[in-house]
């Protein structure tokens, strides 16, 4: 078959994805392309990682013992959902994200899982290449087909709760178990996928509980950032009418002793009293000096 139409279908979640969140959620290009371009960087040291530590893990192919299955269990849980995961956390806090709100964080993030998804298969697409007859060409588009509706949802679903984890951290309202579930699902899944046989379909039940689990997290978190919104809108409107009230306690002329139509001097008394008063001391003067005269008279 075609190399070029086998990456091609590898990708084309990822680019259907791409057009979807910048045309209809108004998803900022440049995120988006930072998101593919660090899902890009993450599938280095991940690789790297799991081949590293892949020496001390000895699995056989065909489990049949009961030690061997916890084996490959333990496999699963430490290679494929510790590691992948901790380094899609790392990832996600380097992204340019910070001034979004939590629905365009929340698509940025899950497009980046399937950016590490759609390389994932194009890393399994490479190795059965390599047998690639007539017969080798059916199982590789069966491997990717399925990929589309297992493992590039897990990667998506599993950096969503990982993405949701970073959020509720910058917003002081840490959700543990996001971060937790994002793991268990992951390592879950790829230990149906590995055990094969009938455990593959299993795989397809930890993909169902991965996109439910994803959507609750989500869910709980707005209600969360609503409820702490709101909570500050009432703080900020009760602040301001406190605000407008102690300015009103200033200008009330009954408690600062002014009246609005007699302005008083310093003493007490206003201008019109003063000169009333004047007035009156000057006709009692005058009298008196009316009343000394007659009496001389």
């Amino acid at each position: 078959m075609n190399i070029y139409t086998a990456l091609g279908l590898c990708f084309l979640p990822s680019i259907v994805c791409f057009a979807c969140f910048s045309t209809v959620f108004k998803v900022k290009v440049p995120a988006l392309l930072f998101a593919a371009l660090f899902g890009l960087i993450a599938v280095l040291p991940i690789t790297f990682f799991q081949f590293y530590f892949s020496m001390f893990f000895k699995v056989h192919e065909a489990v049949s013992s009961r030690g061997q299955l916890f084996h490959l269990f333990l496999k699963a849980l430490l290679f494929n959902g510790l590691i992948e995961e901790m380094f899609k956390m790392i990832f996600i806090v380097l992204l340019p994200t910070k001034k979004m709100r939590l629905k365009k964080f929340f698509l940025t993030v899950l497009f980046f899982g399937l950016v590490i998804g759609s390389f994932e298969s194009a890393v399994y697409m490479l190795n059965y290449i390599q047998s690639a007859s007539g017969k080798g060409a059916v199982l590789l588009y069966d491997v990717i087909y399925k990929r589309f509706i297992t493992s590039d949802i897990i990667h998506m679903s599993c950096a969503g709760m990982c993405g949701l984890f970073i959020w509720s951290i910058r917003k002081r309202q840490i959700d543990i178990f996001a971060v937790i579930f994002a793991v268990l699902i992951h390592g879950v899944f790829d230990f149906f996928v590995t055990a094969g046989g009938t455990s593959y379909w299993l795989s397809f039940v930890a993909v169902l509980f991965a996109l439910i689990e994803c959507r609750v997290r989500y869910v709980k978190q707005t209600n969360e950032d609503e409820s702490v919104a709101a909570e500050n809108e009432t703080i900020i409107v009760f602040q301001q009418n406190e605000d407008s009230g102690e300015k009103r306690k200033k200008m009330d002329p009954s408690i600062v002793g002014i009246s609005p139509t007699k302005p008083k001097d310093f003493d007490g008394e206003s201008k019109v009293e003063k000169k009333s008063k004047k007035n009156h001391d000057t006709d009692k003067t005058q009298e008196a000096q009316l009343v000394r005269k007659s009496k001389k008279k």
